[in-house]
């Protein structure tokens, strides 16, 4: 019998008793919230996103002055000076110290190569691209916003490809 009485109470509720559903003003309200969620999503993803850019930029700086330091352990010293506005100098510092490796083991400098050879990064000028300058000593981070050349820091892996083949015939930096 109770189910007879549920049975009848949904009959008698459908027939409109009651409405179910949003109104339009209240589907107007929902979907300005959702607009409002949405701009204030996007926002904070924007400066997420540029914050962790810089924290890896940072990173790859660090990346190659660790190697310079472990250079500088291995070898000696690594001071080259700077040569302003080419850029040829961070890639020469790069290849020729820091990823070269005599490929006769007896003449290898122990430790080395100091950066992995597959690391292949281009040159830039760009004031929209993150930037690595050599300063003479160091590496340092250039920011979108700020002028000069350096190695272009992507975010994408592009910058990986085929390893770096040190020739036999060359001195490399330091020696």
């Amino acid at each position: 019998m109770t189910s007879n009485c549920i049975t009848s109470h949904c009959r008698a509720a459908s027939h409109g008793a009651s409405r179910r559903g949003f109104s339009m003003t209240e589907m107007v309200i929902c979907v300005s919230l959702m607009g409002v969620l949405a701009t204030i999503a996007i926002s904070s993803y924007s400066s997420a996103t540029s914050a962790g850019k810089t924290a890896l930029a940072r990173q790859k700086v660090e990346m190659l002055n660790t190697a310079v330091h472990r250079y500088a352990e291995a070898v000696r010293e690594l001071i080259v000076t700077p040569l302003a506005p080419v850029g040829s100098d961070e890639l020469q510092v790069l290849r020729f110290a820091l990823q070269f490796r005599h490929p006769d083991d007896d003449r290898a400098t122990v430790g080395s190569p100091f950066i992995d050879a597959t690391y292949n990064p281009s040159i830039s000028a760009s004031i929209d691209d993150y930037r690595m300058r050599w300063t003479g000593s160091l590496y340092e981070l250039l920011e979108p916003g700020k002028p000069g050349v350096g190695l272009k820091v992507v975010f994408d892996g592009s910058d990986i490809g085929p390893a770096f083949v040190s020739d036999p015939n060359i001195n490399p930096l330091g020696s």
